[in-house]
């Protein structure tokens, strides 16, 4: 009977270090940031919420194994989504290189 406690006990406590890692913590540390304060409507006209996404680098088929390109790419999902949940921006912009492997792009 022991056993089987300090097994079930061992496993709630991984799905709970595995549900934080993936999920919890990336509205944890979105939660520190904040919109700017809004400044009053220039000619009636609201300023435009927008983020930002620079130099993301994704792994192409070439470098990279597919278990470091399966990892990067869930945490780069993760934190857009979570921060297009938290902050709903009105417009996105992605701004240098999307992908690692530019010197391959034509091959």
């Amino acid at each position: 009977m022991k056993l089987r406690n300090l097994l079930f006990r061992l496993l709630a406590g991984a799905l709970c270090l595995v549900l934080f890692n993936e999920f919890f913590v990336y509205y944890l540390v979105l939660l520190e940031c904040q919109w700017p304060t809004k400044p009053h409507p220039v000619n009636g006209q609201e300023p435009v919420k927008v983020m930002l996404l620079a130099d993301t680098h994704l792994l192409g088929p070439i470098h990279g194994h597919w278990f470091d390109k399966l990892r990067r790419e869930w945490q780069m999902h993760r934190t857009f989504q979570s921060a297009m949940t938290l902050f709903r921006p009105e417009a996105v912009f992605v701004l240098g290189d999307i992908f690692d492997e530019g010197n391959w792009v034509n091959q």
